[in-house]
């Protein structure tokens, strides 16, 4: 049986109106330091996109991210590495200061 060599955890969820709807993934290796280039994909019921890691430099070269649509279900996997995530919904939030924003996650995924 194939062994995943990456586990993907939701670190946390928050809820912000700069970036509502945000799945932040980040790609570390066993000694907690940045992979950059690695493959991820996000699927949802009827479609799927992929992207790698290090494209925003700025924001760590372990970064990627990807926007979720309200009231959609995700799961988020590094292709051929890991296992897909449980479901992450986009679904409404209401910020400290009472603006309506969609839930955003903070995916990890580290050697197995």
């Amino acid at each position: 049986v194939p062994r995943s060599s990456y586990i993907g955890t939701i670190n946390s969820t928050y809820c912000d109106t700069e970036l509502s709807g945000l799945i932040e993934v980040r790609v570390l290796d066993v000694n907690g330091q940045p992979v950059p280039g690695e493959q991820i994909r996000v699927r949802w019921a009827d479609g799927s996109s992929q992207f790698v890691t290090g494209l925003k430099p700025e924001r760590g070269l372990e970064y990627a991210d990807f926007e979720m649509e309200a009231d959609r279900s995700y799961t988020v996997e590094m292709p051929g590495q890991s296992d897909p995530t449980q479901p992450l919904v986009a679904s409404p939030c209401t910020t400290d200061i009472g603006e309506a924003a969609i839930t955003s996650y903070r995916v990890y995924f580290r050697p197995a």
